[in-house]
C-alpha cells in the first residue's frame, strides 16, 4: 500500500505552481484527501498524514459543498514561490452559505534537477460552516 501511495504522489507532481493549486482544488471539490495530500510539500505531508489517514482520506463535508472556485489574485513572491488567493461558494441544496477564501503558497522543489511544485501553506479565512483539511491554518 505504501508503494501505491508513493507512486500516486509521484504521478501527480505538478510542473507549474498553478497546476499544484488546481489539483488541490480538484481534491477539495471532490472531497479527496489523497489528491490534496499528494500536492502538499513533504514537510506538510509529514505533519498531516496521520490526520488524513484517521479521516479515511476524505475531506470536506456533504453540505455545504464547494462550488464556483476561481482565482482572485496571484502574488509572485520569487521565481520559486507563488501565492494564490482563491474564492469559492459554499452551497447547499437550499441556500448559498456565502463565499470562502484561501491563500495558498506554492514553492518549487529545492532539490537539484527537480522541477515539481508543492503547496507549503494554506490559510483559510474562518467561515462557521466550512470544513477544512488537516493542512489548513484558519485565520479569523
Amino acid at each position: 500500500m505504501e508503494s501505491q501511495l508513493n507512486s500516486f504522489i509521484y504521478g501527480l507532481q505538478p510542473r507549474t505552481p498553478k497546476q499544484a493549486v488546481e489539483l488541490w482544488i480538484l481534491g477539495m471539490e471532490n472531497r479527496s484527501g489523497a489528491v490534496q495530500y499528494a500536492v502538499l510539500s513533504p514537510s506538510l505531508q509529514k505533519l498531516t498524514r496521520k490526520q488524513f489517514e484517521e479521516n479515511g482520506w476524505v475531506t470536506g463535508q456533504s453540505s455545504p459543498w464547494v462550488a464556483n472556485v476561481h482565482f482572485v489574485k496571484v502574488n509572485n513572491i520569487s521565481d520559486t514561490e507563488v501565492q494564490y488567493t482563491i474564492a469559492y461558494d459554499l452551497l447547499t441544496s437550499y441556500a448559498n452559505f456565502g463565499r470562502g477564501h484561501k491563500v495558498i503558497t506554492v514553492k518549487m522543489n529545492p532539490e537539484p534537477y527537480r522541477t515539481n511544485w508543492s503547496i507549503t501553506k494554506i490559510i483559510t479565512t474562518y467561515f462557521q460552516n466550512e470544513a477544512v483539511t488537516p493542512a489548513e491554518m484558519v485565520s479569523k
